[in-house]
């Protein structure tokens, strides 16, 4: 599929919105090794994957300290996506808050609808920011990467994740929006956390989002 391989390395910041039900930190968000010990045996209890990172990620690729914590979930903790099957994570970022929030929407209304949400309700996500430190392989004219079937992502990221860090795409929810998949957690800064948002459900999609404010005491 990959007639020639055109490597670009981004100069834009890039998004990550997540659910803020998840905590906004975890085992590798700790510099300390006594620290990453404590933390390993309690989060074990619910969540074993993150304390078991060897069985998803080689050694060289471990990463800890501030601003890793959201960065290593992905790879520990997935569900198939554009251009990961059920063996291996990837870090899905994109070039503005906006396209974040659209490739969001996106799979957790198909989550929300699957479950039976058909109430109107609110999600909270909050955003992640970081850059690119490695080049990646620029997709962005390859129709078949750009369309509702993962079949065929899928196996391109099969053949090539191990030699490269990562894929620039076209986002599929939001026109003229950019995406990436990084395959490797050396492809980006630590990341920090940024804006919370709120985001409208109407029983049937979410519809509309907005940057939450400080909060007032009462």
């Amino acid at each position: 599929m990959l007639q020639e391989v055109r490597l670009i390395k981004p100069e834009w910041r890039h998004y990550r919105v997540i659910h803020s039900r998840f905590p906004p930190t975890n085992v590798f968000d700790s510099v300390d090794a006594r620290d990453q010990l404590l933390l390993a045996e309690l989060e074990s209890a619910t969540n074993d994957r993150l304390t078991n990172w060897r069985c998803w990620l080689p050694a060289e690729d471990f990463r800890s300290g501030p601003g890793w914590g959201a960065v290593m979930a992905s790879f520990c903790h997935f569900s198939p996506g554009r251009f990961n099957d059920d063996t291996f994570g990837v870090y899905y970022c994109s070039d503005s808050v906006h396209t974040a929030i659209a490739e969001w929407t996106y799979h957790a209304g198909k989550f929300w609808l699957e479950h039976g949400f058909t109430d109107q309700a609110d999600a909270t996500v909050r955003s992640y920011v970081g850059s690119f430190t490695e080049s990646l392989i620029d997709v962005r004219d390859i129709p078949d990467l750009h369309t509702d079937r993962y079949d065929i992502p899928q196996r391109l990221a099969r053949d090539i994740r191990q030699q490269h860090s990562g894929i620039l795409y076209r986002s599929v929810r939001h026109e003229g929006g950019l995406c990436t998949g990084l395959f490797r957690p050396k492809a980006t800064t630590p990341v920090r956390q940024s804006a919370h948002f709120t985001i409208q459900w109407n029983g049937q999609q979410f519809t509309q989002y907005a940057q939450l404010s400080d909060y007032h005491a009462i």
